[in-house]
């Protein structure tokens, strides 16, 4: 062993002096080469996002531009801001440019228009006031008359027939629908539901636009009343559904509102919509209400976050324009110039342009603009950085005004940011940041044009793994199969010596005439039998595992009755090892199967299971062979009631040589064989070997032939 040691050392070292030092050599001036390499290639890196970062700004400042050239030629068709044409040309507009977020026109920078927006309530005091029309004293008269019967002495019935008799002498729509309010007012409060539900429903359909106190449309306030007057008299599905119909109508802005009444409305149907529902049955046109009830909510929300940021910049944004473009107006009819501008939580990016009026000068309105900040980011920017860098190979993020992140890539950047580009004209006032991910070696070595270093690389590499497995596995080997060779020599001697020992003496002892009975000689005998059969299993285990694995060995099949060939090895073996008292138990299957096998070798197979289970069986003196046919299948099953086998040994016992860990496994006699040529004769009549195990318990091996 120590030979082999020796051998080994020397065989390292040249290796590591004719192969490894040399490899080293060349490694490191390849490694500074790449490293050279390296550094080019990340300043042309750099290189590459600055041209991105430039044709991304690029990117998004032609999108804007052609927005406002298409404006501009709107513009130019028509000249009146009423013009219901104009109107239609900027919807239009509008949903040809998604980046486009409203249009508005500002007169003297004091008063901001949206002329295409329907918002859902308007700024306190845009409504114009209330009309009020000249009525003759007399029906004037009987009007406060009425509303003294009402309000003062609460005689419904007295104010009901003042109102109608007032009704039919006017001729004024404006009075006429504020008299049938009235009356229907005053049939509310009188109980007279349904006299009352038909006054509101005339108002509905007549008066609807006709507008009242602080500007309330009639309409609105009729459909509010019906659908009280419904859940007073328990008609909750004409309830929910005209509830349902007058917010549908409020959320797509059928009335001009302003904000207090606006708010006043939804409120108290919103409430009553969700009040029927609680109290309403589980049926199936409550959850078809329910469910639009949600999509209505939904697009209020949506419509309310619109109205919400377009109002404060209508409010106050004039002055604040004034002073943000001073000195920087539009230089003539058609230019334009770019604002940002920041009213409370909300920040606005848009273009003013400069108009001609009708007598050919400059007009005093200035058409604008405001983008949809959303629309620029989310889709245009972002569309604009996955076509130009669809790999992400380059990590980034955009900032706004504060220096937060209001965007960034899927790859989360890391490190520092090495490029930094802005918008053309500050517009919008954010910063596009890159950031260059840590350099990888093995990436740079892929993306070096010096292929000359990545080649010596990969070749002093490959010599080197190359080298170091085939000298390993070289000594390896040498080292297993001295190892072996040397395990066999002492196992398989020491299993000769022992029979040829205990077969001298006995010998010895019967010439002498030393055997005091004659039962005792027979025992002798019996013994001297048992030690020459195992000495020659020994002998047949060994040239037969040596022909089977040099392929000398030749099979002879023939149909084999697997009963009498069972019976035969039993009887054999049970013979030799009767003084001992073990009893060897057959249990075969009537008629017995055919099999076609080799009958020695079949025998042998079964001798060495059955040698194995007397050898392992403890303290236990019964072993059981059984033959079965499952499956087509011919299955001979070995049962000893031994020492077992640990479960993570199981999968070894067929190794050659190999012997179970503990010292009760140890001290049993055997050359570790055995098993293995079970496994060889099995698998040369296409069958396989199974065992099953529990420590203490016993193990069971099973031959598994198939039959013809």
């Amino acid at each position: 062993m120590k030979r082999f040691t020796g051998k080994r050392k020397r065989i390292f070292f040249l290796f590591f002096l004719g192969i490894v030092l040399p490899s080293l050599l060349f490694g490191y001036l390849a490694f500074r080469g790449i490293k050279n390499d390296q550094a080019l290639w990340e300043k042309n890196r750099l290189n590459e996002q600055r041209r991105l970062g430039e044709l991304i700004t690029r990117t998004i400042e032609a999108s804007i531009s052609a927005v406002e050239q298409d404006f501009q030629i709107t513009l130019s068709s028509r000249d009146k801001i009423s013009s219901l044409t104009l109107i239609q040309d900027l919807n239009k507009f509008k949903l040809e440019h998604p980046l486009i977020e409203e249009v508005f026109v500002c007169k003297n920078f004091e008063k901001i228009q949206y002329p295409a927006a329907k918002l859902l309530y308007l700024l306190k005091g845009s409504l114009p006031p209330v009309p009020v029309g000249s009525q003759p004293s007399s029906l004037t008269n009987k009007v406060q008359t009425g509303q003294r019967w009402e309000f003062e002495h609460k005689d419904y019935k007295k104010a009901l027939a003042s109102y109608e008799q007032t009704l039919d002498q006017v001729a004024d729509g404006q009075m006429k629908a504020e008299l049938l309010n009235a009356i229907a007012r005053v049939q509310k409060k009188s109980a007279l539901f349904e006299e009352a539900m038909k006054s509101y429903e005339s108002i509905a359909q007549g008066f609807s636009q006709v507008r009242i106190g602080e500007g309330i449309p009639l309409g609105l306030a009729a459909r509010f009343e019906l659908g009280s007057l419904y859940l007073a008299v328990h008609d909750s599905p004409s309830s929910v559904k005209t509830f349902m119909d007058l917010y549908k109508s409020l959320v797509q802005k059928e009335w001009p509102l302003e904000e207090t009444a606006y708010e006043f409305f939804i409120q108290n149907i919103k409430r009553s919509i969700e009040e029927i529902f609680s109290k309403a049955s589980p049926d199936s046109s409550s959850k078809s209400y329910k469910s639009i009830f949600l999509a209505l909510e939904q697009e209020e929300k949506k419509e309310r976050g619109i109205t919400e940021r377009l109002l404060p910049f209508q409010a106050g944004a004039g002055p604040d324009l004034e002073a943000n473009i001073s000195g920087n107006l539009p230089p003539r009819t058609g230019s334009s110039t770019r604002f940002m501008l920041e009213r409370g939580k909300y920040s606005y990016l848009g273009s003013l342009f400069r108009q001609r009026a009708e007598n050919g000068q400059d007009a005093d309105e200035m058409w604008g603009l405001l983008l949809n900040p959303d629309y620029l980011k989310n889709t245009l920017l972002y569309q604009a950085l996955k076509r130009q860098d669809p790999a992400e190979e380059a990590p980034w993020i955009v900032r706004g005004k504060d220096g937060r992140a209001i965007l960034s890539s899927e790859k989360a950047p890391s490190g520092a940011a090495t490029i930094r580009a802005g918008f053309a004209g500050n517009f919008p006032n954010w910063s596009l940041e890159f950031y260059q991910p840590d350099p990888r070696l093995l990436k740079t070595f892929l993306a070096s044009r010096q292929g000359i270093y990545f080649s010596m690389f990969l070749l002093i590499a490959g010599i080197l793994i190359f080298g170091l497995v085939l000298t390993v596995r070289t000594v390896s080997h040498e080292l297993d199969l001295a190892r072996m060779k040397s395990d066999f020599v002492s196992t398989v001697s020491h299993e000769f010596k022992s029979p040829l020992t205990s077969i001298r003496q006995l010998a010895e002892m019967l010439q002498a005439g030393r055997v005091p009975s004659e039962e005792r000689r027979r025992q002798y005998y019996d013994v001297l039998l048992e030690q020459s059969e195992r000495l020659s299993l020994l002998i047949d285990n060994i040239l037969n595992l040596a022909k089977i694995e040099e392929g000398r060995k030749e099979f002879e099949f023939e149909k084999l009755d697997i009963d009498v060939l069972l019976r035969e090895v039993v009887s054999t073996i049970q013979d030799r090892v009767r003084h001992e008292g073990f009893v060897i138990e057959i249990k075969t299957e009537s008629p017995s199967p055919e099999v076609m096998a080799d009958r020695a070798a079949l025998a042998q197979a079964v001798t060495n299971l059955l040698d194995n289970a007397i050898k392992y069986s403890g303290e236990a003196r019964k072993v059981m062979i059984s033959s079965s046919v499952k499956d087509r299948t011919l299955v001979i099953a070995v049962k000893d009631f031994g020492i077992g086998i640990k479960k993570e040994e199981m999968n070894k016992v067929f190794e050659r040589f190999y012997r179970g860990g503990d010292e009760l496994t140890r001290s049993v006699k055997g050359s570790g064989l055995g098993l293995t040529l079970v496994k060889k004769i099995v698998e040369a009549h296409h069958g396989k070997v199974h065992v099953e195990s529990e420590p203490g318990q016993g193990s069971t091996f099973s031959i598994m032939i198939p039959l013809p």
